[in-house]
């Protein structure tokens, strides 16, 4: 497959002045900092063309920008005016490979990327036709994955609100009496440095590592394709996670935590975070809610140590103050969320397929068995048809006969492998048949060879 360097198909815009903390809650422009979330924003624009922003501090980020934003100092600013290649299909590329930039990153205290590393990246160079095409698959993954992560915010404020009317701020006594996060834990764990992780170390199918961007709204959404090999977890104990344990950021966005729900061992603490393992008197969860509450986070940033940018450790940690809440209590508010979770976790398990989906398919791009035939433009077509709705928009179904005799075939055939595409494809054909005569496309129809009703077009 034929390839450009990174600097060949990019120039990098001069650095930012503007310091991460002057970052706003709301404002007019999106505002970029090292973290792999967006979530700051600022009154006035530094650049204006399509680019892409790398976080230089701590752990890999990127981020694809295609209106007017600025940048803090701690990241890079590039933007190319090659018509050959679509800068978010480069963008896709390396977020499908964050390990090529997390390769990047050295020091011995707060690790950094360089642009030379950046640089010398190599960029697979498609046709842009074929670029085209995977922009705008990936793009409808990616808005699944949104419309899934707005019910999950939803959800998510509904159960920091439980937590607020049972304990209130968990800094304060109300109450119980104040102590501090030593009361709860039996270990607090640093990640390993990334000395202890080597290139070799990662292979496809091995043990998966955890890092913050695996965190959504508290819960863990392993990467299946970002994982070790069995004999280097097995050399690395101290580092191994298991059910009940809190993942945490060391750095950058304070309170970004999630926990360790499987019931067996299997992932592996990342570089940039840090765990925390409850002890025997300590529901899991209520202590989850303790640590991602306001109070707790004002805590942190205010304690963590750093300049250009804050770290955490575990001396920080251990002096956290938070209210003495008896495990009786704790249990009484896991049984509220447990109610909540349900649908909750509904939307996890279809982000992480969604991941998966997204994964695989720049798998077939990295072996160079890229093949956007019908069946997979119509899978992603599919997905985004939502169960919950009536009348979903179908035009670009409707509107191909290609997409249209094949959605038809599978579902005949039974070729839907996942019950979730199957359901969706029968949503679909079902509105499609509910048509006005006039325009239905799709009709029910005696098969004489293998006797029964079929799906047919019109």
């Amino acid at each position: 497959m034929k390839t450009k360097k990174f600097k060949d198909i990019f120039w990098f815009a001069p650095k930012s002045n503007i310091k991460a903390g002057d970052g706003l809650d709301k404002g007019r422009f999106p505002f970029y900092t090292s973290s792999q979330k967006l979530s700051k924003w600022i009154d006035r624009e530094q650049h204006f063309d399509e680019a892409l922003i790398f976080g230089t501090g701590g752990s890999a980020s990127i981020h694809f920008a295609n209106e007017p934003f600025s940048t803090s100092t701690d990241c890079f600013v590039a933007i190319t005016n090659n018509k050959e290649v679509k800068a978010k299909f480069v963008f896709y590329y390396l977020f499908g490979n964050i390990h090529l930039l997390e390769r990047g990153f050295k020091g011995v205290g707060l690790k950094h990327i360089s642009k030379k590393h950046i640089e010398n990246l190599d960029i697979p160079i498609l046709p842009i036709e074929t670029q085209n095409k995977i922009v705008a698959i990936l793009d409808k993954i990616s808005s699944l994955v949104d419309k899934r992560n707005e019910t999950i915010k939803i959800l998510s404020s509904l159960l920091r609100a439980t937590f607020l009317d049972m304990f209130g701020d968990p800094t304060i006594s109300r109450k119980y009496e104040l102590g501090s996060l030593t009361n709860y834990v039996s270990r607090i764990q640093i990640g390993p440095f990334g000395s202890q992780l080597h290139r070799a170390d990662y292979i496809e199918g091995g043990i998966p590592l955890i890092n913050p961007i695996n965190i959504i709204e508290n819960k863990i959404v392993p990467d299946l394709t970002i994982t070790i090999r069995k004999e280097k977890y097995n050399s690395l104990p101290n580092y191994h996670l298991v059910e009940g344990d809190i993942i945490m950021a060391r750095r950058g966005e304070m309170g970004r935590c999630g926990l360790i729900t499987n019931k067996e061992d299997g992932f592996f603490c990342g570089t940039g975070s840090l765990f925390i393992r409850p002890n025997k008197e300590t529901d899991s969860t209520f202590l989850l809610y303790c640590l991602t509450n306001d109070g707790v986070i004002k805590y942190l940033n205010n304690s963590a140590k750093g300049i250009t940018m804050k770290n955490l450790n575990k001396s920080i940690l251990q002096n956290i103050p938070l209210i003495n809440v008896p495990f009786a209590d704790q249990k009484l508010f896991k049984t509220k969320v447990d109610t909540i979770e349900k649908t909750l976790n509904a939307c996890l398990t279809s982000i992480g397929e969604l991941n998966l989906l997204f994964k695989s398919t720049l798998q077939k791009l990295f072996n160079g068995q890229l093949n956007f035939n019908v069946d997979f433009e119509l899978d992603a077509l599919v997905r985004e048809i939502d169960l919950q709705k009536k009348n979903n928009e179908l035009s670009k179904i409707a509107g191909d006969i290609a997409y249209l005799q094949r959605l038809v075939d599978k579902l005949n055939n039974q070729e839907f492998k996942e019950k979730e595409l199957y359901d969706k494809a029968k949503h679909g054909v079902f509105q499609l048949m509910a048509e006005k005569e006039e325009k239905r496309k799709v009709i029910q129809k005696y098969d004489e060879k293998s006797k029964s009703i079929k799906l047919a077009l019109k």
